[in-house]
């Protein structure tokens, strides 16, 4: 069994996957989609109907919904730096009791590492044009955009009555669970897993990993077969064999 926390709608048939958000409430009962598309919008209705695989609506501040030593393998993608710091550990400690021993974890992050050099590279290629300015600031943007914003993804730059009453249901980005909160790089990433437990903890890629059969989980892989968030730092670790 895999596990596939914090979904979306980005699920496979190879997993159970497990999120608290309209898209898995409406993929586990379709029939309201054609009654709700006006309000959320089509593009959003079609990720819906293109959602696979069983569906968990849960909400991960309560835990994760399965028993001690019950998974084979734990995933979740671009999860970690929307918790809060000093509850990172905990989030972490759950993943490890629900692995079997010997399961494996696999985690994807924004990697700040890469963030980081795209910054200093905007820094040493300015050649004083507003140009060179505007990559600088998008370099900054990326590291710090998404924990500031005010307005969610889905809406920003749209109005209407739509908008607004989306707002009015959902609230902003902070109450919908859309910032980040802190920012993960290899090493700091390596302590806090070091710290629940894990052992051989290592970097991968997006297509190769060590959970049987990953590859046809389709969860790093976008519609044109390229890689599906470019940004992101893979990691891998195991729950030891004997605990």
């Amino acid at each position: 069994m895999i596990i596939n926390l914090g979904c979306g709608p980005k699920t496979s048939e190879l997993c159970v996957n497990v999120d608290w958000s309209i898209y898995i409430i409406l993929h586990r009962h379709r029939w309201l989609l054609p009654l709700v598309t006006p309000l959320i919008r089509r593009d959003r209705a079609e990720r819906v109907r293109a959602m696979r695989g069983t569906a968990i609506c849960h909400d991960l501040r309560k835990g994760i919904p399965f028993p001690d030593n019950s998974g084979d393998a734990v995933y979740h993608s671009h999860i970690m730096e929307h918790i809060d710091r000093d509850g990172v550990l905990g989030f972490q400690k759950e993943i490890f009791r629900v692995l079997k021993p010997g399961g494996i974890q696999r985690l994807a992050v924004p990697d700040l590492e890469r963030y980081v050099a795209a910054y200093n590279a905007s820094l040493t290629t300015d050649d004083g044009t507003r140009e060179a300015s505007l990559r600088h600031d998008r370099a900054v943007s990326s590291i710090f955009e998404q924990s500031v914003r005010r307005a969610s993804q889905g809406v920003r730059g749209n109005r209407g009555l739509r908008t607004r009453l989306e707002n009015f249901v959902l609230g902003d980005a902070r109450a919908r669970g859309e910032t980040h909160q802190w920012m993960w790089d290899r090493l700091n990433l390596r302590a806090v897993l070091m710290d629940a437990g894990f052992v051989d903890i290592k970097v991968c890629s997006w297509n190769s990993s060590d959970i049987e059969g990953w590859e046809r989980s389709g969860l790093e892989v976008a519609s044109d077969g390229s890689e599906y968030k470019a940004e992101s730092l893979y990691l891998e670790c195991r729950k030891p064999a004997q605990v």
